[in-house]
Protein backbone atom coordinates (compact mmCIF):
# COMPACT_ATOMS: atom_id res chain seq x y z
CA UNK A 1 0.00 0.00 0.00
CA UNK A 2 2.87 2.58 1.10
CA UNK A 3 4.71 1.84 -2.04
CA UNK A 4 1.52 2.51 -4.25
CA UNK A 5 1.07 5.67 -2.51
CA UNK A 6 4.59 6.86 -3.13
CA UNK A 7 4.12 5.94 -6.87
CA UNK A 8 0.87 7.95 -6.97
CA UNK A 9 2.05 11.20 -5.11
CA UNK A 10 5.75 10.63 -7.61
CA UNK A 11 2.90 10.48 -10.45
CA UNK A 12 1.49 13.76 -10.08
CA UNK A 13 4.50 15.56 -8.88
CA UNK A 14 5.71 14.41 -12.68
CA UNK A 15 2.91 15.26 -14.44
CA UNK A 16 2.90 18.22 -12.17
CA UNK A 17 6.05 19.31 -12.80
CA UNK A 18 5.54 18.57 -16.56
CA UNK A 19 2.32 21.10 -16.46
CA UNK A 20 4.06 23.89 -15.56
CA UNK A 21 6.79 23.72 -17.61
CA UNK A 22 4.56 23.56 -20.33
CA UNK A 23 2.64 26.50 -19.27
CA UNK A 24 5.93 28.01 -18.67
CA UNK A 25 6.32 27.54 -22.30
CA UNK A 26 3.20 29.05 -23.89
CA UNK A 27 3.27 32.26 -22.14
CA UNK A 28 6.43 34.43 -23.27
CA UNK A 29 6.48 38.05 -22.69
CA UNK A 30 7.36 40.25 -25.51
CA UNK A 31 11.21 40.46 -23.82
CA UNK A 32 11.66 37.09 -23.85
CA UNK A 33 10.72 36.44 -27.26
CA UNK A 34 14.03 38.31 -28.74
CA UNK A 35 17.24 36.79 -28.27
CA UNK A 36 19.84 38.69 -26.52
CA UNK A 37 23.14 39.50 -27.48
CA UNK A 38 26.66 41.36 -26.35
CA UNK A 39 26.51 44.70 -27.86
CA UNK A 40 30.10 46.79 -28.08
CA UNK A 41 30.07 50.46 -29.10
CA UNK A 42 33.01 52.81 -29.17
CA UNK A 43 31.93 56.18 -29.05
CA UNK A 44 34.05 59.51 -30.42
CA UNK A 45 33.43 63.02 -30.70
CA UNK A 46 34.66 64.25 -33.95
CA UNK A 47 37.24 60.96 -34.14
CA UNK A 48 38.22 61.83 -30.52
CA UNK A 49 37.75 58.65 -27.62
CA UNK A 50 34.71 59.98 -25.03
CA UNK A 51 36.25 58.56 -21.85
CA UNK A 52 33.80 58.24 -18.45
CA UNK A 53 30.56 59.27 -20.31
CA UNK A 54 27.44 57.60 -19.72
CA UNK A 55 25.51 55.68 -22.57
CA UNK A 56 22.48 54.07 -21.88
CA UNK A 57 20.83 51.09 -24.97
CA UNK A 58 16.94 50.95 -25.18
CA UNK A 59 15.54 48.57 -27.44
CA UNK A 60 12.60 49.72 -29.50
CA UNK A 61 11.67 46.81 -32.02
CA UNK A 62 8.12 46.49 -30.37
CA UNK A 63 7.52 50.43 -31.86
CA UNK A 64 9.15 49.51 -34.59
CA UNK A 65 6.78 46.90 -35.34
CA UNK A 66 4.09 48.63 -34.42
CA UNK A 67 4.45 52.38 -36.46
CA UNK A 68 5.88 50.44 -39.93
CA UNK A 69 3.10 48.20 -40.21
CA UNK A 70 0.14 50.71 -39.10
CA UNK A 71 -1.14 48.06 -36.30
CA UNK A 72 -1.29 49.27 -32.79
CA UNK A 73 -2.66 46.97 -29.81
CA UNK A 74 -5.82 48.59 -28.21
CA UNK A 75 -3.86 48.89 -24.86
CA UNK A 76 -1.55 51.38 -26.96
CA UNK A 77 -4.05 53.44 -28.49
CA UNK A 78 -6.39 53.51 -25.51
CA UNK A 79 -3.63 54.55 -23.40
CA UNK A 80 -3.94 58.05 -21.71
CA UNK A 81 -0.34 58.98 -23.62
CA UNK A 82 -1.92 58.31 -26.99
CA UNK A 83 -5.64 59.95 -26.65
CA UNK A 84 -3.92 62.92 -24.93
CA UNK A 85 -1.84 63.20 -28.29
CA UNK A 86 -4.42 61.97 -30.81
CA UNK A 87 -6.33 64.43 -33.03
CA UNK A 88 -9.75 63.87 -34.19
CA UNK A 89 -9.28 61.51 -36.63
CA UNK A 90 -7.31 59.49 -33.53
CA UNK A 91 -4.47 59.30 -35.42
CA UNK A 92 -0.75 61.17 -34.29
CA UNK A 93 0.84 63.70 -36.74
CA UNK A 94 4.97 62.88 -36.02
CA UNK A 95 7.30 64.98 -37.84
CA UNK A 96 4.82 65.48 -40.58
CA UNK A 97 4.31 61.78 -41.20
CA UNK A 98 0.46 60.33 -39.36
CA UNK A 99 0.97 57.99 -37.19
CA UNK A 100 -2.00 55.26 -36.40
CA UNK A 101 -3.78 52.37 -37.56
CA UNK A 102 -3.41 50.97 -41.12
CA UNK A 103 -0.82 54.11 -41.99
CA UNK A 104 2.25 51.93 -42.96
CA UNK A 105 5.63 53.52 -42.91
CA UNK A 106 9.21 52.83 -44.75
CA UNK A 107 12.21 52.05 -42.34
CA UNK A 108 13.84 55.63 -42.44
CA UNK A 109 9.94 56.85 -41.79
CA UNK A 110 9.61 54.48 -38.90
CA UNK A 111 13.06 55.86 -37.56
CA UNK A 112 12.63 59.31 -38.28
CA UNK A 113 9.03 59.04 -35.90
CA UNK A 114 10.87 56.85 -33.01
CA UNK A 115 13.80 59.67 -32.83
CA UNK A 116 11.44 62.58 -32.93
CA UNK A 117 9.13 60.92 -30.27
CA UNK A 118 11.86 60.38 -28.10
CA UNK A 119 13.08 63.92 -27.86
CA UNK A 120 9.85 65.39 -27.50
CA UNK A 121 6.71 62.37 -26.13
CA UNK A 122 9.09 59.93 -24.37
CA UNK A 123 6.29 58.66 -22.56
CA UNK A 124 3.90 57.80 -25.84
CA UNK A 125 6.72 56.45 -27.27
CA UNK A 126 7.60 54.27 -24.19
CA UNK A 127 3.71 53.51 -24.37
CA UNK A 128 4.23 52.18 -28.01
CA UNK A 129 7.11 50.16 -27.60
CA UNK A 130 4.84 49.01 -24.93
CA UNK A 131 7.26 49.47 -21.81
CA UNK A 132 7.46 51.30 -18.95
CA UNK A 133 8.78 54.79 -18.41
CA UNK A 134 10.82 53.90 -15.43
CA UNK A 135 12.07 56.75 -13.34
CA UNK A 136 15.05 58.47 -15.42
CA UNK A 137 17.03 56.56 -18.03
CA UNK A 138 20.57 56.96 -16.38
CA UNK A 139 18.79 55.88 -13.02
CA UNK A 140 18.38 53.17 -10.45
CA UNK A 141 14.96 52.79 -11.83
CA UNK A 142 15.31 52.68 -15.81
CA UNK A 143 12.69 52.01 -18.56
CA UNK A 144 12.47 48.21 -18.59
CA UNK A 145 13.80 48.49 -22.15
CA UNK A 146 17.20 50.35 -21.42
CA UNK A 147 20.68 49.33 -19.86
CA UNK A 148 23.16 50.98 -18.95
CA UNK A 149 26.27 50.31 -20.78
CA UNK A 150 29.93 49.27 -18.52
CA UNK A 151 33.21 49.66 -19.71
CA UNK A 152 34.51 46.20 -21.27
CA UNK A 153 36.05 45.07 -17.96
CA UNK A 154 32.81 45.65 -16.35
CA UNK A 155 34.37 47.83 -13.37
CA UNK A 156 32.11 51.38 -14.10
CA UNK A 157 29.11 52.65 -15.86
CA UNK A 158 30.79 54.66 -18.56
CA UNK A 159 33.37 53.98 -21.34
CA UNK A 160 36.58 53.49 -21.23
CA UNK A 161 39.61 55.87 -22.08
CA UNK A 162 38.93 54.46 -25.59
CA UNK A 163 35.71 55.31 -25.28
CA UNK A 164 34.17 51.52 -25.17
CA UNK A 165 31.63 50.04 -23.31
CA UNK A 166 30.04 46.83 -23.50
CA UNK A 167 25.92 45.78 -22.66
CA UNK A 168 23.76 42.78 -23.09
CA UNK A 169 20.66 44.07 -25.36
CA UNK A 170 17.85 41.97 -26.65
CA UNK A 171 18.27 42.07 -30.58
CA UNK A 172 16.47 44.23 -32.83
CA UNK A 173 15.70 48.01 -33.10
CA UNK A 174 17.98 49.94 -30.28
CA UNK A 175 18.66 53.34 -29.68
CA UNK A 176 21.88 54.66 -28.43
CA UNK A 177 21.90 57.51 -25.99
CA UNK A 178 23.92 59.98 -24.10
CA UNK A 179 23.86 59.83 -20.54
CA UNK A 180 24.95 63.20 -20.55
CA UNK A 181 22.37 64.73 -23.13
CA UNK A 182 19.82 62.16 -22.84
CA UNK A 183 19.64 62.01 -26.84
CA UNK A 184 19.90 59.37 -28.99
CA UNK A 185 23.39 59.25 -30.35
CA UNK A 186 22.60 56.54 -33.12
CA UNK A 187 19.43 53.77 -33.94
CA UNK A 188 21.13 51.02 -34.95
CA UNK A 189 20.35 47.25 -35.60
CA UNK A 190 21.41 44.84 -33.37
CA UNK A 191 22.19 41.37 -34.29
CA UNK A 192 23.16 38.47 -33.08
CA UNK A 193 27.13 38.54 -33.03
CA UNK A 194 27.59 41.40 -34.70
CA UNK A 195 31.36 43.14 -33.83
CA UNK A 196 31.95 46.41 -32.09
CA UNK A 197 29.98 49.47 -33.41
CA UNK A 198 31.68 53.39 -33.72
CA UNK A 199 29.81 55.88 -33.27
CA UNK A 200 30.94 59.91 -33.29
CA UNK A 201 28.96 61.95 -31.93
CA UNK A 202 29.36 64.76 -34.25
CA UNK A 203 28.91 62.77 -37.47
CA UNK A 204 25.18 63.06 -38.21
CA UNK A 205 25.36 66.31 -40.08
CA UNK A 206 24.14 68.29 -37.21
CA UNK A 207 25.94 70.04 -34.09
CA UNK A 208 24.42 71.92 -31.12
CA UNK A 209 27.26 72.85 -28.89
CA UNK A 210 28.64 76.02 -26.66
CA UNK A 211 30.52 78.51 -28.42
CA UNK A 212 32.85 78.65 -26.02
CA UNK A 213 34.80 75.98 -23.44
CA UNK A 214 34.14 71.92 -23.51
CA UNK A 215 31.60 71.06 -25.14
CA UNK A 216 32.78 67.13 -25.07
CA UNK A 217 32.54 67.56 -21.31
CA UNK A 218 30.18 65.11 -20.13
CA UNK A 219 29.58 67.21 -16.99
CA UNK A 220 26.66 69.84 -17.30
CA UNK A 221 27.44 73.63 -16.53
CA UNK A 222 26.86 74.80 -14.12
CA UNK A 223 25.85 78.99 -14.40
CA UNK A 224 23.88 81.80 -13.01
CA UNK A 225 20.25 82.41 -13.61
CA UNK A 226 19.50 84.56 -16.39
CA UNK A 227 23.86 84.07 -17.79
CA UNK A 228 23.95 84.14 -21.32
CA UNK A 229 24.30 81.13 -22.98
CA UNK A 230 25.57 81.23 -26.72
CA UNK A 231 25.12 78.33 -28.38
CA UNK A 232 26.63 77.04 -32.08
CA UNK A 233 24.42 74.75 -34.31
CA UNK A 234 26.21 73.35 -36.86
CA UNK A 235 24.21 72.06 -40.09
CA UNK A 236 26.11 69.85 -42.65
CA UNK A 237 25.84 70.48 -46.26
CA UNK A 238 24.33 67.15 -47.06
CA UNK A 239 21.22 68.10 -44.47
CA UNK A 240 20.37 70.87 -46.39
CA UNK A 241 18.99 71.81 -49.86
CA UNK A 242 20.57 74.34 -52.82
CA UNK A 243 16.78 74.37 -54.56
CA UNK A 244 14.53 74.59 -51.64
CA UNK A 245 14.01 76.24 -47.82
CA UNK A 246 15.09 73.78 -45.12
CA UNK A 247 13.05 74.12 -41.49
CA UNK A 248 15.37 73.48 -38.41
CA UNK A 249 13.51 72.96 -35.11
CA UNK A 250 14.63 74.16 -31.36
CA UNK A 251 12.76 72.63 -28.61
CA UNK A 252 14.86 73.96 -25.66
CA UNK A 253 13.43 72.72 -21.81
CA UNK A 254 10.94 74.64 -20.09
CA UNK A 255 13.47 77.13 -18.34
CA UNK A 256 15.57 78.05 -21.25
CA UNK A 257 14.83 81.06 -23.08
CA UNK A 258 16.17 81.48 -26.52
CA UNK A 259 16.83 85.51 -26.78
CA UNK A 260 18.37 85.70 -30.67
CA UNK A 261 19.08 83.45 -33.10
CA UNK A 262 21.69 84.85 -36.24
CA UNK A 263 18.20 83.43 -38.61
CA UNK A 264 15.11 84.86 -38.14
CA UNK A 265 13.07 82.10 -36.14
CA UNK A 266 9.02 81.75 -35.29
CA UNK A 267 7.90 80.33 -31.78
CA UNK A 268 4.95 78.40 -31.27
CA UNK A 269 3.68 76.95 -28.03
CA UNK A 270 3.75 72.67 -27.11
CA UNK A 271 1.37 72.79 -24.71
CA UNK A 272 -1.68 70.91 -24.95
CA UNK A 273 -5.13 72.82 -24.75
CA UNK A 274 -6.04 70.84 -21.80
CA UNK A 275 -3.37 70.04 -19.07
CA UNK A 276 -4.42 67.07 -16.77
CA UNK A 277 -1.78 66.80 -14.13
CA UNK A 278 -3.48 64.31 -12.26
CA UNK A 279 -4.24 66.07 -9.07
CA UNK A 280 -7.80 66.60 -7.81
CA UNK A 281 -8.18 69.94 -6.23
CA UNK A 282 -11.49 71.96 -5.07
CA UNK A 283 -11.63 74.77 -7.91
CA UNK A 284 -13.46 77.12 -5.24
CA UNK A 285 -10.22 76.72 -2.52
CA UNK A 286 -8.41 79.72 -1.01
CA UNK A 287 -6.16 81.56 -3.96
CA UNK A 288 -3.16 80.21 -1.31
CA UNK A 289 -4.41 76.64 -1.60
CA UNK A 290 -4.71 77.42 -5.84
CA UNK A 291 -1.55 78.50 -5.75
CA UNK A 292 0.12 75.67 -4.35
CA UNK A 293 -1.42 73.14 -6.79
CA UNK A 294 -0.08 75.51 -9.41
CA UNK A 295 2.86 75.02 -7.92
CA UNK A 296 2.97 71.20 -7.68
CA UNK A 297 1.63 71.52 -11.63
CA UNK A 298 4.90 73.13 -12.27
CA UNK A 299 6.91 71.01 -10.80
CA UNK A 300 5.99 68.23 -13.15
CA UNK A 301 6.85 70.64 -16.30
CA UNK A 302 10.21 71.61 -15.55
CA UNK A 303 11.82 69.32 -17.86
CA UNK A 304 9.15 69.77 -20.46
CA UNK A 305 9.71 71.18 -23.68
CA UNK A 306 6.32 74.27 -23.90
CA UNK A 307 8.20 76.04 -26.60
CA UNK A 308 9.30 74.75 -30.42
CA UNK A 309 11.28 77.53 -32.11
CA UNK A 310 11.47 76.81 -35.71
CA UNK A 311 14.59 78.22 -38.02
CA UNK A 312 14.13 78.85 -41.64
CA UNK A 313 17.90 78.31 -43.82
CA UNK A 314 17.61 80.00 -47.64
CA UNK A 315 18.60 77.16 -50.40
CA UNK A 316 22.54 76.32 -50.40
CA UNK A 317 24.93 74.23 -51.03
CA UNK A 318 27.12 74.95 -48.29
CA UNK A 319 27.58 73.93 -44.59
CA UNK A 320 25.89 76.66 -42.24
CA UNK A 321 26.54 77.99 -38.59
CA UNK A 322 23.78 79.47 -36.49
CA UNK A 323 24.46 81.48 -33.11
CA UNK A 324 22.01 81.30 -30.50
CA UNK A 325 22.03 83.18 -27.15
CA UNK A 326 19.55 82.04 -24.51
CA UNK A 327 19.58 82.64 -20.67
CA UNK A 328 18.46 80.11 -17.94
CA UNK A 329 15.23 81.94 -16.40
CA UNK A 330 14.14 81.54 -12.96
CA UNK A 331 10.75 80.73 -13.43
CA UNK A 332 8.47 80.69 -16.64
CA UNK A 333 4.46 81.63 -16.17
CA UNK A 334 2.21 80.00 -18.50
CA UNK A 335 -0.60 81.85 -18.30
CA UNK A 336 -4.31 80.85 -18.61
CA UNK A 337 -3.70 77.22 -18.66
CA UNK A 338 -7.25 74.93 -18.62
CA UNK A 339 -6.03 72.35 -15.88
CA UNK A 340 -8.63 69.48 -15.53
CA UNK A 341 -9.75 68.26 -12.43
CA UNK A 342 -8.52 65.02 -11.40
CA UNK A 343 -10.78 62.42 -13.14
CA UNK A 344 -13.47 65.30 -13.74
CA UNK A 345 -14.36 66.89 -17.25
CA UNK A 346 -14.18 69.99 -15.82
CA UNK A 347 -11.53 72.70 -15.76
CA UNK A 348 -9.86 75.36 -14.14
CA UNK A 349 -8.06 78.16 -15.76
CA UNK A 350 -4.61 79.33 -13.99
CA UNK A 351 -1.50 80.26 -13.76
CA UNK A 352 1.49 78.10 -13.77
CA UNK A 353 5.14 78.87 -12.58
CA UNK A 354 7.94 77.10 -13.68
CA UNK A 355 10.56 77.12 -11.00
CA UNK A 356 14.07 76.47 -11.32
CA UNK A 357 14.18 76.53 -7.52
CA UNK A 358 11.65 74.00 -6.97
CA UNK A 359 14.00 71.10 -8.80
CA UNK A 360 17.37 72.19 -7.68
CA UNK A 361 19.16 68.93 -9.15
CA UNK A 362 17.40 69.35 -12.81
CA UNK A 363 19.59 69.58 -15.37
CA UNK A 364 18.44 71.65 -18.82
CA UNK A 365 19.41 71.67 -22.46
CA UNK A 366 17.35 71.58 -25.70
CA UNK A 367 17.19 69.28 -28.93
CA UNK A 368 17.99 70.63 -32.65
CA UNK A 369 15.82 68.65 -35.53
CA UNK A 370 16.51 68.42 -39.35
CA UNK A 371 14.99 66.30 -42.11
CA UNK A 372 17.79 65.47 -44.40
CA UNK A 373 17.33 66.87 -47.46
CA UNK A 374 18.77 63.91 -49.05
CA UNK A 375 17.64 60.70 -47.25
CA UNK A 376 13.95 62.51 -45.57
CA UNK A 377 15.55 60.61 -42.17
CA UNK A 378 14.77 63.55 -39.04
CA UNK A 379 18.36 63.73 -37.09
CA UNK A 380 18.43 65.23 -33.55
CA UNK A 381 21.43 66.67 -32.10
CA UNK A 382 21.12 67.42 -28.07
CA UNK A 383 23.27 70.47 -26.80
CA UNK A 384 25.35 70.13 -23.62
CA UNK A 385 23.35 70.41 -20.70
CA UNK A 386 23.48 73.36 -18.00
CA UNK A 387 22.49 73.57 -14.52
CA UNK A 388 22.54 76.16 -11.68
CA UNK A 389 23.12 75.82 -8.08
CA UNK A 390 23.62 77.38 -5.06
CA UNK A 391 25.05 77.48 -0.86
CA UNK A 392 23.68 77.75 2.73
CA UNK A 393 24.76 79.84 5.46
CA UNK A 394 24.75 79.75 9.23
CA UNK A 395 25.73 83.04 11.10
CA UNK A 396 27.37 81.78 13.72
CA UNK A 397 30.03 83.68 16.80
CA UNK A 398 33.06 81.54 15.94
CA UNK A 399 34.48 82.45 19.20
CA UNK A 400 31.61 80.82 20.85
CA UNK A 401 30.57 78.22 18.61
CA UNK A 402 26.40 79.94 18.67
CA UNK A 403 24.17 81.11 16.39
CA UNK A 404 23.73 84.68 15.98
CA UNK A 405 21.23 86.61 14.02
CA UNK A 406 20.74 90.20 12.10
CA UNK A 407 24.20 90.22 10.39
CA UNK A 408 23.23 91.69 6.83
CA UNK A 409 25.73 90.98 3.63
CA UNK A 410 25.72 91.82 0.32
CA UNK A 411 26.88 89.04 -2.53
CA UNK A 412 29.86 90.00 -4.56
CA UNK A 413 31.99 88.17 -7.13
CA UNK A 414 35.77 88.92 -8.16
CA UNK A 415 36.19 88.95 -12.00
CA UNK A 416 40.11 89.48 -12.96
CA UNK A 417 40.91 92.19 -11.22
CA UNK A 418 37.57 93.66 -10.80
CA UNK A 419 34.76 93.25 -8.26
CA UNK A 420 31.38 93.92 -8.63
CA UNK A 421 28.37 93.38 -6.08
CA UNK A 422 24.81 91.91 -6.83
CA UNK A 423 22.97 95.05 -6.62
CA UNK A 424 18.60 95.78 -6.20
CA UNK A 425 18.30 96.30 -9.56
CA UNK A 426 19.28 92.29 -10.18
CA UNK A 427 22.73 93.36 -12.12
CA UNK A 428 26.17 92.39 -11.18
CA UNK A 429 27.41 96.16 -10.58
CA UNK A 430 31.38 96.78 -10.90
CA UNK A 431 32.74 98.70 -7.55
CA UNK A 432 35.94 100.04 -6.97
CA UNK A 433 36.16 100.05 -2.87
CA UNK A 434 33.67 97.99 -1.27
CA UNK A 435 34.74 100.14 2.01
CA UNK A 436 32.74 102.99 0.03
CA UNK A 437 29.56 100.71 -0.98
CA UNK A 438 26.21 102.51 -0.10
CA UNK A 439 23.96 99.20 1.48
CA UNK A 440 20.46 100.28 0.05
CA UNK A 441 21.85 100.49 -3.43
CA UNK A 442 22.51 96.47 -3.18
CA UNK A 443 20.48 93.14 -2.27
CA UNK A 444 20.67 92.86 1.01
CA UNK A 445 21.13 89.35 2.65
CA UNK A 446 19.48 88.48 5.42
CA UNK A 447 18.51 85.40 7.83
CA UNK A 448 15.65 83.70 7.46
CA UNK A 449 15.37 83.88 3.42
CA UNK A 450 16.13 82.38 0.63
CA UNK A 451 17.44 84.15 -2.62
CA UNK A 452 16.80 82.97 -6.23
CA UNK A 453 19.43 85.25 -8.14
CA UNK A 454 17.18 86.40 -11.39
CA UNK A 455 14.33 86.76 -9.53
CA UNK A 456 13.34 89.85 -7.62
CA UNK A 457 11.04 87.71 -4.82
CA UNK A 458 12.67 86.89 -1.55
CA UNK A 459 10.86 83.88 0.19
CA UNK A 460 11.24 82.85 3.69
CA UNK A 461 12.84 79.74 4.40
CA UNK A 462 10.30 76.99 5.22
CA UNK A 463 9.82 75.51 8.65
CA UNK A 464 10.14 72.22 8.91
CA UNK A 465 7.52 70.59 10.28
CA UNK A 466 8.07 66.62 9.63
CA UNK A 467 10.87 67.20 12.56
CA UNK A 468 10.16 64.60 15.43
CA UNK A 469 11.11 67.44 17.85
CA UNK A 470 9.18 70.41 15.65
CA UNK A 471 8.87 73.62 17.73
CA UNK A 472 7.20 76.65 15.74
CA UNK A 473 8.56 79.09 17.93
CA UNK A 474 12.27 77.61 18.63
CA UNK A 475 12.43 76.88 14.74
CA UNK A 476 11.42 80.34 13.73
CA UNK A 477 13.96 81.78 15.84
CA UNK A 478 16.47 79.23 14.73
CA UNK A 479 15.77 79.87 10.53
CA UNK A 480 16.26 83.66 11.54
CA UNK A 481 20.33 82.69 11.64
CA UNK A 482 20.21 80.77 8.15
CA UNK A 483 20.94 82.02 4.91
CA UNK A 484 20.20 80.34 1.75
CA UNK A 485 21.70 81.56 -2.23
CA UNK A 486 20.16 79.51 -4.93
CA UNK A 487 20.89 80.45 -8.57
CA UNK A 488 24.75 80.95 -8.66
CA UNK A 489 27.02 79.54 -11.41
CA UNK A 490 30.76 77.87 -10.91
CA UNK A 491 33.51 79.08 -9.36
CA UNK A 492 35.67 79.89 -6.20
CA UNK A 493 35.38 83.97 -6.74
CA UNK A 494 31.97 84.49 -5.21
CA UNK A 495 32.30 85.90 -1.68
CA UNK A 496 29.81 87.89 0.78
CA UNK A 497 30.74 91.54 2.58
CA UNK A 498 29.17 92.76 5.95
CA UNK A 499 27.08 95.42 6.22
CA UNK A 500 25.76 95.26 9.12
CA UNK A 501 26.26 93.21 12.17
CA UNK A 502 24.07 91.77 15.43
CA UNK A 503 23.84 94.30 18.55
CA UNK A 504 27.71 94.04 20.18
CA UNK A 505 29.40 93.39 17.64
CA UNK A 506 31.94 95.39 15.39
CA UNK A 507 31.76 95.20 11.52
CA UNK A 508 33.69 92.72 9.90
CA UNK A 509 34.94 94.31 6.43
CA UNK A 510 36.97 91.39 5.59
CA UNK A 511 35.03 89.40 2.38
CA UNK A 512 34.11 86.13 3.00
CA UNK A 513 35.55 83.85 -0.60
CA UNK A 514 33.29 80.66 -0.90
CA UNK A 515 32.98 78.44 -3.93
CA UNK A 516 29.79 77.15 -5.84
CA UNK A 517 30.23 73.26 -7.11
CA UNK A 518 28.27 70.98 -8.85
CA UNK A 519 29.35 67.91 -10.34
CA UNK A 520 28.12 63.99 -11.43
CA UNK A 521 30.19 61.60 -9.43
CA UNK A 522 30.02 57.85 -9.68
CA UNK A 523 29.55 55.64 -6.66
CA UNK A 524 31.45 52.97 -6.11
CA UNK A 525 28.65 50.87 -7.48
CA UNK A 526 28.63 52.52 -10.37
CA UNK A 527 25.46 54.46 -9.63
CA UNK A 528 25.43 58.28 -10.55
CA UNK A 529 25.49 60.89 -8.01
CA UNK A 530 25.25 64.72 -7.70
CA UNK A 531 27.12 66.95 -5.70
CA UNK A 532 26.75 70.64 -5.09
CA UNK A 533 27.65 73.50 -2.65
CA UNK A 534 24.11 73.13 -1.24
CA UNK A 535 24.32 69.15 -0.15
CA UNK A 536 28.55 69.43 0.50
CA UNK A 537 29.28 72.25 3.28
CA UNK A 538 33.01 72.70 3.09
CA UNK A 539 32.98 74.70 6.72
CA UNK A 540 30.16 73.53 8.82
CA UNK A 541 30.18 73.29 12.64
CA UNK A 542 28.58 70.02 13.39
CA UNK A 543 27.24 71.03 16.73
CA UNK A 544 25.22 73.76 15.50
CA UNK A 545 23.96 71.34 12.35
CA UNK A 546 21.92 69.53 14.91
CA UNK A 547 20.30 72.35 15.88
CA UNK A 548 19.28 73.63 11.91
CA UNK A 549 15.67 72.09 11.62
CA UNK A 550 16.30 71.69 7.33
CA UNK A 551 19.66 69.95 7.56
CA UNK A 552 20.31 67.12 6.28
CA UNK A 553 23.83 65.13 6.06
CA UNK A 554 24.99 64.69 1.80
CA UNK A 555 22.07 67.11 1.20
CA UNK A 556 21.12 69.88 2.76
CA UNK A 557 24.35 71.17 4.85
CA UNK A 558 25.38 74.69 6.17
CA UNK A 559 28.91 76.84 5.78
CA UNK A 560 29.50 78.51 9.27
CA UNK A 561 29.14 82.56 8.43
CA UNK A 562 31.44 83.99 11.24
CA UNK A 563 30.28 87.38 12.32
CA UNK A 564 33.36 88.40 13.68
CA UNK A 565 36.92 87.66 11.79
CA UNK A 566 37.43 84.16 13.34
CA UNK A 567 39.27 80.87 12.36
CA UNK A 568 37.45 78.51 10.36
CA UNK A 569 34.98 76.15 12.34
CA UNK A 570 36.19 72.62 11.00
CA UNK A 571 35.18 69.31 12.66
CA UNK A 572 37.83 67.29 13.65
CA UNK A 573 37.81 63.50 14.69
CA UNK A 574 41.13 64.39 17.00
CA UNK A 575 40.04 66.67 19.05
CA UNK A 576 36.19 65.92 18.93
CA UNK A 577 36.37 61.74 19.50
CA UNK A 578 39.80 60.73 19.53
CA UNK A 579 41.77 63.15 22.19
CA UNK A 580 38.41 63.13 24.45
CA UNK A 581 38.35 59.07 24.35
CA UNK A 582 42.04 59.16 25.27
CA UNK A 583 41.45 61.29 28.15
CA UNK A 584 38.62 59.14 30.12
CA UNK A 585 40.16 55.90 29.05
CA UNK A 586 43.58 57.52 30.79
CA UNK A 587 41.53 58.65 33.85
CA UNK A 588 39.96 55.32 34.32
CA UNK A 589 43.64 53.41 34.49
CA UNK A 590 44.72 56.68 36.49
CA UNK A 591 42.00 55.42 39.14
CA UNK A 592 41.94 51.76 38.32
CA UNK A 593 46.18 52.00 39.00
CA UNK A 594 45.27 54.18 42.64
CA UNK A 595 42.62 51.75 43.56
CA UNK A 596 44.96 48.60 43.41
CA UNK A 597 47.82 50.63 45.36
CA UNK A 598 45.27 51.22 47.88
CA UNK A 599 43.85 47.36 47.79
Amino acid sequence: MYKKVTFLVTLIGVLGLFLFTFSEGQVVSASEKTSTTNLSIKVTASGEPIQNGTFAAGNYQTAYEHIKSGTFPSSVTNSSAWRGTQNTEHVIVVAGLTVGENNKHSDSETKTIISTLFSTNFTLLQSINETNNGTDIMSFNPPSNFVRMRTPSGSNETTDAKGRAVAKVPTGLTAIVDGSSKGIVELIDVTSGMGEVKLDTDSSGLSLSFASGNSKSTQPRTVELNQELHYVLKVNKKMLSPTALTKIVLRPDANIIIDETSVPNTVNSLIPPIINPGVTFDPLSSSDQLSKVAETIGQTLISSQINMYELTIPPTDSDVSIDIKAHLSPVVYLNDILIQQGTSTNTTKMNIPIQVSSSPDNNFGMTANVISQTTGTQITSSAPKVNTTGINFVEVDASKNKMVRDAVYVLGKTVGSKKYLYDSQGKWSQIQDLSAAVPTSYTLLRGGNQYVFGDNEVSPIELNNSRFNYDYERDTKINQSLIKLFGLGEGKDYFLYQVATPANYSVDKTPINFSIFSENIVSPNGSQLIKTSIKTAVNQSFKINGLIPDYSAGTNEYNVLAVTPQKEVHFSALKSIIFPLALFVLGILVIGGLLVRVV
